[in-house]
């Protein structure tokens, strides 16, 4: 795959095609506007870089072939650039070392698409590439899938993969986390009931299987249910067929379960604390998610994709990762895995003020929870107090910037002023 080049300046495109040729990489270079746009195609062009003066190309473009990832670079506000389509924007000038990391995290996202070219599944890693090799197989079956994998690997990503590449993808797709519930509600929660079979069920009920009929219903976290509920469920997986509670006949529901636990299930068996004839049903299609530390080849494509998803969300420009911040990210163990990637590139993004962020910015397990100066108080101050204490010191640590507090004090921005609107309100600007 290519890389085109646009600019009035033949000098810069020169440089830019020598840069990209060194990289290992086909450039495509253009100072023809006409002619670029006849060439542009996302069949032999993965990244389009374009300088700001063509702006009505960079969006253009993007609107056309959106898979196609865009570098813009010159004089601009580089906002306009990325609310035009672009991914990045480079100001003029800017260094060869500087190019080569903003292209370099453009392409490492390109190549992380899996076989499959669904762009929300990062998989540059062997073994994940695997993985979805054996997911395009199995999805469009009606078999059941067992994914089993340490919290934060990925788990639902995958089941939602399944869903969306299987023949019931047009049907509802209906998840249910078996850990959040307690045992007492579980019944009622997955069978649904009927009105007054007990003191509080004031109208019918459906469950969450008859609401995943004709569609998918994912079993999350299995192995938490008690033995007692299990019999039920393998009931209802063997005949299709569920009991709402307090009713006098069953239903026929029409679904593919998909489940999952992080637990040893194996081992669960072996005490007694999960039913072995569940667990062959349940079990037909089996997969394994590796935790992040035994795919590394997975931690900067993440990243980059993590980086991109925050600032489409947040409405900024896309940073790049320093050579050491790289090295801090793979050389971590992350026993959150993905969801804790995932939390670290947020903060640093919101954190960080430059275009690139450093390895200082990333903090990693409780370091990125630790509590900012002053968050302990003396013993008879109110919480209202010690939550005023905490908030304006906070503040005071990032220098005002109430973006970067709300994501030290764990609240949204909106919960932020909210609150300095209260102690205003009350005149209490500071620190009492």
């Amino acid at each position: 795959m290519g890389i085109a080049i646009l600019d009035n300046d033949k000098s810069t495109v020169s440089i830019l095609a020598e840069i990209i040729d060194e990289m290992g990489e086909s450039p495509c270079p253009f100072t023809d506007k006409d002619k670029f746009l006849g060439a542009i195609d996302p069949k032999s062009h993965c990244v389009a870089v374009i300088a700001d003066d063509f702006l009505d190309v960079i969006e253009g473009t993007k609107q056309v072939y959106p898979s196609i990832e865009i570098l813009a670079m010159g004089s601009l506000d580089g906002s306009r650039c990325i609310q035009a389509g672009a991914a990045h924007h480079l100001g003029k000038p800017f260094s060869a070392d500087s190019f080569r990391q903003v292209l370099q995290t453009l392409l490492i996202g390109m190549k992380a698409r899996p076989v499959s070219e669904n762009g929300s599944f990062i998989a540059a890693d062997r073994s994940m590439q695997r993985i979805i090799e054996v997911l395009d197989k199995v999805a469009p079956t009606q078999a059941p899938v067992l994914i089993q994998g340490e919290s934060g690997t990925g788990k639902e990503v995958i089941a939602r993969y399944i869903h969306k590449h299987s023949r019931r993808s047009s049907g509802p797709y209906v998840g249910i986390n078996l850990a959040a519930i307690p045992d007492t509600l579980l019944e009622s929660e997955l069978f649904g009931y009927e009105k007054g079979a007990f003191t509080g069920a004031y109208a019918t009920r459906v469950g969450k299987f008859e609401l995943a009929d004709g569609g998918t219903i994912l079993l999350d976290e299995v192995t938490e249910i008690s033995v007692g509920l299990q019999a039920k469920l393998l009931r209802v997986l063997q005949e299709k067929q569920i009991d709402r509670v307090g009713a006098k006949s069953s239903l026929p529901v029409d679904f593919r379960v998909i489940a999952t636990t992080n637990r040893d299930i194996e081992k669960d068996i072996q005490e007694g604390k999960f039913r072995s004839d569940l667990y062959f049903r349940l079990n037909v299609i089996p997969v394994k998610v590796p935790p992040l530390r035994a795919r590394r080849d997975d931690i900067l494509p993440l990243a980059a994709h993590f980086i991109a998803k925050v600032a489409k969300r947040e409405g900024m420009q896309e940073k790049i990762l320093s050579p050491q911040a790289k090295e801090a990210l793979l050389g971590y163990e992350w026993p959150g895995n993905v969801r804790e990637l995932e939390n670290v590139i947020e903060r640093s993004m919101i954190l960080t003020d430059g275009p690139e962020i450093p390895p200082d910015i990333i903090s990693f397990g409780m370091q990125g929870s630790q509590e900012p100066a002053g968050a302990y108080a003396a013993v008879g101050t109110t919480i209202h107090d010690m939550e005023k204490k905490l908030i304006f010191s906070t503040l005071e640590s990032v220098d005002g910037n109430r973006t970067k507090a709300a994501v030290l004090l764990g609240i949204s921005i909106r919960t932020l002023r909210n609150k300095l609107n209260e102690y205003s309100a009350k005149g209490q600007n500071s620190d009492t």
